[in-house]
């Protein structure tokens, strides 16, 4: 009887528990197969021993999930109780992560080996960071809840309704303030300072220290440029 108790009680705890079991199982091989792609960017070569030990997750990642458990792996991450914990996974997955970076509840990043962030900068709750046409982000820059930074998008005049800007890379300079609810297109730069106002639509640059605001997104102000401030990480709460 106690035999069949305890057996019953492991079985439900492993299903609950079942999507961070297969996490850390898989995580290990992906990071094998990040590194193993990384070497093959800057050699031109893969290097066959690491894609023999990155043949698990290439297994589980195309024939059994047909390229889903990335994205839904990406999902977990954000979803990981603890900001300590998220940056550093997202340092194993190949993002450049500068020092005091903070990245808030339930932030989704996209393609994290093409994700560069410097000291000091502030991700908030519910903010999506496309990193597939690559996104650098300077230092100190605060993204307010629910900002979506795109860096790749379907293209409505292509007949195959395609995704056609593969380069369109998004910068954001230090100090930028992009407040709750942004939006900012591929292919766009943001210059040092300056402030997107919530819930506007950023379509094209804008200038350094310039305050944007409106759907298209247009100037309305300027900022002072003598910004001294500097985000520290000890300033947030470890757990959430």
């Amino acid at each position: 009887m106690i035999n069949t108790i305890v057996i019953t009680v492991l079985c439900v705890l492993i299903i609950l528990n079942l999507k961070w079991i297969l996490f850390a199982i898989i995580l290990p091989f992906q990071i094998i197969d990040i590194k193993s792609r990384e070497i093959k960017q800057l050699t031109g070569k893969r290097v066959s021993w690491l894609r023999l030990l990155s043949a698990p997750y290439l297994m589980w990642e195309k024939y059994i999930m047909r390229g889903g458990w990335s994205r839904y792996m990406i999902f977990q991450v954000g979803m990981v109780p603890s900001v300590h914990f998220r940056k550093l996974i997202y340092k194993l997955l190949g993002a450049q992560i500068g020092h005091d970076v903070v990245f808030h509840f339930k932030t989704e990043v996209r393609a994290p080996e093409r994700l560069v962030i410097g000291g000091g900068s502030i991700i908030g709750d519910n903010a999506i960071l496309d990193a597939r046409g690559g996104l650098e982000l300077g230092k100190n820059v605060n993204i307010s809840s629910n900002v979506s930074i795109y860096t790749l998008q379907h293209d409505h005049r292509d007949p195959d309704f395609k995704c056609t800007n593969f380069n369109a890379k998004v910068t954001i300079g230090d100090r930028v303030w992009l407040g709750s609810n942004c939006i900012i297109l591929p292919g766009v730069t943001i210059g040092e300072g300056a402030v997107c106002c919530a819930g506007c639509v950023v379509t094209k640059g804008v200038e350094p220290y310039t305050v944007v605001a409106g759907i298209p997104a247009k100037k309305v102000n300027e900022r002072p440029r003598n910004l001294r401030y500097n985000f520290r990480s000890k300033n947030s709460c470890r757990l959430y």
